[in-house]
């Protein structure tokens, strides 16, 4: 395999990626909204806040809150 080869795959591919990706510039952005509204929503994650925090293990290693 020699440059020509090399340089002949690379104009290959790109006479066919360069406009398939075109082609795919308007309609991604409708699929990526679809895709993230349904698997990536956050529905089953809780907010991070200072009364979800547990209290920090003491030496023992037991929660140092009465209970």
């Amino acid at each position: 395999m020699n440059i020509n080869d090399i340089i002949e795959i690379f104009i290959l591919a790109a006479a066919i990626f360069i406009p398939l990706g075109m082609m795919l510039r308007r309609r991604l952005p409708a699929w990526k909204r679809d895709f993230a509204a349904r698997y990536l929503s956050p529905r089953y994650l809780t907010p991070i806040t200072a009364k979800n925090l547990k209290a920090p293990l003491s030496s023992n290693g037991k929660s140092n809150t009465p209970s």
